[in-house]
């Protein structure tokens, strides 16, 4: 089964230890998938490479630089994309399945347009259940932020922390920062 999600809410089960992502589609249907910890935690490994190898050509600075530009317009996204808060409506549910695996897919807009879109697909292990949603790049940080926040007691590294511990002095003579 392929479904077409229009949205994602995403909260913390306790009781299971699992991260849920309820897909609403455009006619109210919906579907949720579970995600466990070390799933999200080899995805996080994976998805700032992968991102920053989608727009390496849009920046072509050192991999250091790529990945301080990643972490600061990933925190940008968290101030700057909406999201809405609260409970869920009740839809008309269709099923709950284990997400084995996400497929990222950039797509690309057309000519002089920003309308550039990364797809998610999430599948279930046997690739019978198919989920896809398509994201600005914003969203997708936005997402992944929330999700983060959903799931803080698992203790999972936020890979899009830049350190910011250091200072720079206009009066280094002798060049000796402290």
């Amino acid at each position: 089964m392929f479904f077409t999600a229009e949205s994602i809410t995403c909260f913390y089960d306790l009781e299971q230890d699992r991260l849920h992502l309820t897909f609403s589609g455009t006619d109210r249907e919906e579907i949720t998938g579970a995600m466990t910890r070390q799933f999200l935690k080899e995805l996080l490994a994976q998805l700032p490479s992968w991102l920053i190898q989608q727009y390496a050509g849009e920046m072509p600075q050192p991999p250091g630089q790529q990945s301080m530009i990643s972490s600061f317009h990933h925190h940008l996204s968290q101030q700057q994309v909406p999201v809405t808060y609260g409970k869920a409506t009740p839809g008309n549910h269709i099923e709950t399945f284990l997400i084995h695996s996400v497929n990222l897919i950039k797509n690309k807009g057309t000519a002089g347009q920003s309308n550039e879109k990364i797809k998610l697909v999430f599948l279930d292990r046997d690739h019978a259940t198919e989920i896809g949603i398509g994201f600005t790049l914003e969203q997708l940080h936005k997402l992944i932020g929330e999700i983060l926040k959903q799931v803080q007691n698992w203790d999972l590294p936020n890979p899009w922390l830049a350190d910011t511990n250091f200072f720079v002095s206009p009066n280094a003579k002798n060049n000796s920062v402290h």
